[in-house]
């Protein structure tokens, strides 16, 4: 064994790591644990001060957002992939799932091209 496995580190002042929760949901707005199936998902990270940090991700295929409830929606989702978006463009994109009104779809689309 090397010295520094038994070593006693409290009194070093190393910080504690931060703690990150991941959440996905489904293509009903439904929270699920299959990557695969999630569309939308927030990162909320625990800083060790007792702040949040909440981060917001939707599914991009092709450099648009990948509209599920759509007639030509293809189920490989192989080529997608998760980007960052507001908390605005997130919220209008998961109303989107639940309702599936296409105006919200239309309204996170346009405020994602804005950004």
């Amino acid at each position: 064994m090397a010295r520094w496995e038994n070593e006693d580190v409290t009194g070093m002042g190393i910080p504690k790591p931060n703690i990150t929760e991941i959440k996905l949901f489904n293509k009903e707005g439904r929270e699920c644990t299959d990557d695969r199936r999630a569309f939308v998902k927030t990162a909320t990270t625990t800083l060790p001060d007792k702040n949040t940090l909440t981060k917001y991700y939707i599914r991009f295929n092709r450099g648009e957002l990948v509209d599920p409830h759509s007639v030509d929606f293809n189920h490989k989702t192989s080529l997608s992939e998760f980007k960052k978006v507001s908390e605005a463009c997130f919220k209008l994109y998961k109303k989107y799932l639940v309702t599936k009104n296409r105006l919200y779809f239309t309204r996170s689309r346009r405020l994602y091209m804005e950004n």
